[in-house]
């Protein structure tokens, strides 16, 4: 064991990986993605805190923070995030969950309280992506002095293109093989597939349709 640990931290620092995980939390990083994992920094606050990694995972020039309790991080089998931020900060059962064989060319994933982040199998998300459950900061009733702007959680299912430079803000819910165009603004829940969605905010703009990662 003390043998494994050696041999995992001189890897590290080869890789140029960076791990500050705090007593009371877990990273699970099995064999196969360890050796994958290459100037990624990790960090792991708060209590019970979990990011766990699957099989064959690619982590490239990306951090990750999680703090608060009781949050999951979680990143499927043969998935690959690439020149990315995953921040999920101070809240208290919320998760953000990649799915297998989804692949991420660089995208900044935000959680500051009670929502949550899904995105399905097999996704394709190109660069310069923001995607977050909330909007950082109070809008008030003006009468009242009662918040209204609440975060909401974000669901991309099974089979989703995310073109570059689209945001997708709290409330988003979008359907198997849903197409988003570039610098497209997502705020809402959409609820047929097989469409491309563009636009600001965005709308449907094209049905009857799937895509393919390879130019056929």
């Amino acid at each position: 064991m003390i043998l494994q640990r050696l041999i995992t931290a001189l890897r590290n620092l080869g890789y140029k990986n960076r791990f500050q995980i705090k007593a009371g939390n877990t990273l699970s990083l099995p064999p196969s993605s360890e050796r994958l994992l290459k100037k990624v920094t990790i960090k792991l606050r708060g209590s019970n805190n979990r990011l766990c990694i699957g099989e064959n995972v690619t982590l490239n020039h990306c951090e990750i923070r999680l703090s608060g309790n009781d949050n999951l991080i979680e990143i499927g089998d043969n998935a690959r995030f690439s020149s990315g931020k995953i921040y999920l900060n101070d809240t208290c059962g919320q998760h953000i969950r990649i799915g297998a064989e989804t692949t991420v060319q660089g995208a900044y994933l935000l959680i500051d309280e009670a929502a949550s982040i899904d995105i399905g199998r097999d996704c394709m998300l190109s660069t310069d992506i923001m995607i977050r459950t909330g909007d950082k900061h109070s809008i008030l009733d003006a009468a009242s002095g009662q918040r209204i702007n609440p975060s909401q959680d974000i669901h991309i299912a099974d089979r989703v293109w995310i073109g570059r430079s689209a945001t997708l803000l709290k409330g988003t819910v979008l359907q198997p093989e849903t197409i988003v165009a570039t610098r497209a603004l997502v705020c809402r829940k959409f609820t047929e597939g097989h469409c491309v969605i563009a636009g600001i905010p965005a709308e449907i703009v094209k049905r009857g349709v799937r895509w393919d990662r390879e130019l056929l």
